[in-house]
């Protein structure tokens, strides 16, 4: 085992701070040593002094967190888009596909989307979905009444296209990486995988485990990509040639200056299944 511990979730399975020592303890060092408590006091001061748990302070305070942790996670076990219906392919319906994975790790997915709003700005951003999904009030909005997910400054990678201006931030579950070689890129916290969206990059590997799914963009937000109770049934509407003279002679009365051409204009979902260590 390696010296340093990074895998803190395995911290809530150990009873006490020997316990977490002995998992640092190799049979070589027993057989040097010759005493289990002395082979503990030499792993604190040498190979867990360079983690950061330190101590057994340390130990019980990172035990402490990651319980209190995974509580508040237990209250949020109930996924968003339950009881919800979205038309099959549709964006919603793909996020409903992925929130339980994302949410309990076994699935990593990062969102790009872009943006436009009735007054012309025009933003987009890489989300990390497991992050936003910690935002009940909001993803509750755009599960149950099909608001847009929006781009925000505070997501991994934001892009201004009206003042262009470009932010990146690392989020709890991914560390942004930008470099020339492969450009934009995402490493995952836990497993270290990168999930690199450079498009040029994709396709010049074809056998990574990345999946890119762009999206067929039909609605503005997500309000029609909902099955509404007894929509199923709805009876069809017949259009007759005078609606369609009707709605033409509305269209032509709009004001040319007006933005019609807000909502999603491009949405990329990225993702791949966690491997079990």
């Amino acid at each position: 085992m390696e010296d340093d511990f990074d895998n803190f979730d395995d911290i809530t399975k150990i009873e006490t701070y020997a316990q977490f020592l002995d998992r640092f303890v190799t049979d070589e060092d027993r057989m040097y040593l010759e005493d289990e408590e002395l082979a503990r006091n030499v792993k604190e001061l040498y190979a867990v002094n360079k983690g950061e748990i330190r101590s057994e302070a340390d130990f019980l305070r990172k035990k402490q967190e990651l319980e209190a942790k995974n509580k508040e996670e237990e209250k949020n076990d109930e996924d968003l888009s339950s009881n919800m219906t979205y038309i099959k392919g549709s964006f919603l319906r793909l996020l409903q596909e992925r929130e339980f994975q994302v949410k309990n790790g076994k699935k990593s997915t990062i969102i790009f989307i872009r943006y436009k709003d009735k007054k012309g700005k025009e933003t987009s951003a890489y989300i990390d979905y497991r992050e936003r999904l910690k935002n009940v009030s909001e993803m509750k909005e755009v599960f149950h009444e099909g608001k847009p997910l929006l781009p925000k400054p505070t997501d991994l990678s934001y892009y201004n296209w009206t003042l262009q201006k470009v932010l990146s931030n690392d989020s709890t579950f991914f560390r942004v990486d930008a470099g020339p070689k492969e450009r934009l890129s995402f490493k995952n916290n836990t497993d270290r995988k990168i999930i690199n969206v450079d498009l040029e990059y994709i396709e010049k590997h074809p056998g990574i485990d990345v999946k890119r799914i762009p999206i067929n963009i039909k609605n503005r937000d997500g309000t029609k990509d909902i099955i509404r109770e007894g929509q199923q049934n709805k009876p069809k509407i017949t259009v007759t040639p005078v609606d369609v003279k009707k709605e033409n002679k509305k269209l032509r009365k709009k004001d040319d200056n007006e933005n019609d051409n807000w909502g999603y204009q491009q949405i990329v979902i990225f993702d791949y299944e966690t491997r079990s260590k």
